[in-house]
């Protein structure tokens, strides 16, 4: 079983989960595939014990490490350091590596000066202090966890008045200096955050908005765009993300809509020009090999397009959504078309 594709993910939880995950790998002639999490990696004797589908069968067994494994998992906590432990172990390549967390994605994309001027100011929270201060200046903040994913325990807090409107998710509240202290406290005692410039990205009825550009590296090794999509709030909330509620649409005629024929159409091509430099630049700067990214980006009130952030493990639900299920599936698939395409240099 030395061509058995190897699944890295946080939990194993029910194996009829990974059931399309084993037919992509089985159409590209792979033998099956094991699964596991980083703690049931062995990296002194070189063995996995994971489940494994093989002829139509899940069994759990302790094998050599695959010669080319894909990372699926979001890790919390002490899976974090462990997963990227086992992502440096010499000979054991993966299809994608990571970019470490948000504060240090921002780091390298501040190094391209085409990058840069599409940045919102951003730093990591030290203190209640700092946070503080970073609300004083710019007035209306995003705080994030540094290692965030999906629009999780996003909280915008707005200075208005010598008070402070609080809100996460679509729960709204008002509180004054001693409030914000006790949140950071509360919130750096979880996990390290980041503190962000919020931007007014409304659309005419008030909704917040982005746009998602999915890009994927082909079996030929090189980066297609195989969508890009407006992702539209559900109203009252301050992200995007679809599984809460949002609604995704195509992305040109929406910022038509929005910005008028001429701004609307130079707008989306410049949101393709920017999604597609970002592949490539990546790559080098971190010498590293990424399989899959989800750039998002978004337009203000004023028709200015930023760089929120990007994903090195994207949702695809925009592909079904604005594409139709055959893109969304192919979408799926083609992480699995370029795991194999690797498999024949991974000795």
């Amino acid at each position: 079983m030395s061509d058995i594709l190897g699944i890295m993910t946080h939990r194993f939880g029910h194996p009829g989960s990974f059931a399309r995950h084993a037919k992509s790998a089985l159409a590209e002639k792979f033998s099956g595939i094991l699964v596991y999490t980083p703690k049931d990696v062995n990296l002194t004797t070189r063995k996995i014990t994971g489940h494994v589908y093989n002829g139509g069968t899940w069994s759990r067994k302790t094998m050599p490490f695959p010669r080319i494994n894909m990372d699926i998992g979001f890790y919390k906590g002490s899976q974090v350091a462990r997963a990227s432990l086992v992502k440096k172990a010499p000979s054991f390549p993966f299809t994608g590596y990571g970019l470490g967390n948000k504060m240090r994605i921002q780091k390298h994309l501040v190094t391209s000066p085409v990058l840069k001027p599409h940045l919102l100011p951003t730093e990591q929270v030290k203190d209640p202090s700092s946070f503080l201060a970073f609300v004083k200046k710019y007035k209306s903040v995003m705080l994030k966890p540094i290692n965030g994913w999906g629009g999780r325990d996003i909280v915008r807090v707005t200075m208005e008045q010598g008070q402070y409107k609080v809100q996460k998710g679509e729960q709204r509240r008002m509180t004054d200096a001693a409030g914000i202290r006790s949140l950071i406290r509360r919130s750096l005692s979880k996990e390290r955050q980041i503190m962000q410039q919020w931007i007014d990205i409304r659309n005419k009825q008030g909704v917040i908005y982005d746009i998602r550009a999915l890009i994927l590296k082909k079996s030929e090794g090189n980066w297609e765009t195989t969508g890009i999509a407006v992702r539209e709030a559900k109203r009252g909330r301050i992200t995007s993300n679809l599984k809460s509620g949002g609604h995704a649409y195509e992305a040109s005629s929406y910022l038509k809509k929005e910005f008028g024929e001429e701004k609307g159409e130079e707008l989306a091509k410049s949101i393709r020009e920017l999604a597609e430099y970002i592949p490539t630049f990546t790559e080098k700067a971190y010498n590293a090999r990424l399989c899959e990214l989800g750039i998002d980006l978004a337009v203000d009130v004023h028709g200015k397009l930023w760089l929120l952030e990007i994903n090195i493990k994207p949702g695809k639900t925009i592909m079904r959504q604005v594409y139709g299920v055959k893109a969304w599936e192919q979408s799926r698939h083609t992480h699995f078309q370029y795991a194999r395409s690797l498999l024949p240099i991974t000795k």
